[in-house]
């Protein structure tokens, strides 16, 4: 005798019967496939979606109470279903528009601090020797005062005068370059 209520054939892919299960999957593809479809308006996520509800089915059908038919519940499974699919390309679309957002910033940045270091060193450049090596080790190469004494073979104030007077001579001509744009 051949099972063809929606019910009966839950009760036993409940128990474990994978040709109930393949019959139910069988009858009702189309009905899940066709709302997702309608729902996304995209063959493929429509596919994808379908597939997501076909893999959950046999578990979810153990909260399949009977209270209704099968094709209601199967309608309420694909909507939810729907709705976290389009949920989640929502956050993913979100986290890459975030991605290129932060991605052209620090391409900018970066592009910045390119000219920048390229202006500051062609400011250093225009120092003369005592000041120019005393910058470049300090600011450059990220040496402190002592370090740089020890290197230049000067006195620790002496690096620390030699500053002074660069950042004083590098404001005067970013003033300059400032009055002249």
């Amino acid at each position: 005798m051949m099972i063809t209520s929606d019910h009966a054939l839950v009760k036993k892919a409940n128990t474990g019967d994978s040709a109930a299960f393949a019959t139910l999957l069988e009858r009702h593809y189309d009905l899940i496939y066709r709302l997702a479809f309608r729902m996304l308006g995209n063959q493929q996520d429509a596919e994808d979606v379908t597939q997501d509800v076909c893999v959950a089915l046999p578990h979810k059908l153990a909260s399949f109470k009977g209270n209704a038919n099968l094709t209601t519940w199967l309608y309420q499974v694909t909507v939810n279903t729907c709705r976290d699919f389009i949920r989640r390309c929502a956050t993913t679309r979100k986290t890459h528009h975030d991605f290129v957002q932060i991605n052209e910033i620090h391409t900018e940045t970066q592009a910045q601090r390119k000219e920048d270091t390229a202006l500051a060193y062609q400011m250093i450049n225009t120092l003369e020797d005592s000041l120019r090596e005393t910058a470049l080790l300090v600011v450059a190469e990220g040496l402190n005062h002592a370090e740089v004494a020890e290197i230049l073979g000067i006195k620790e104030a002496t690096v620390s005068w030699r500053m002074l007077k660069v950042r004083e001579n590098l404001s005067a001509l970013t003033g300059r370059e400032a009055s002249m744009i």
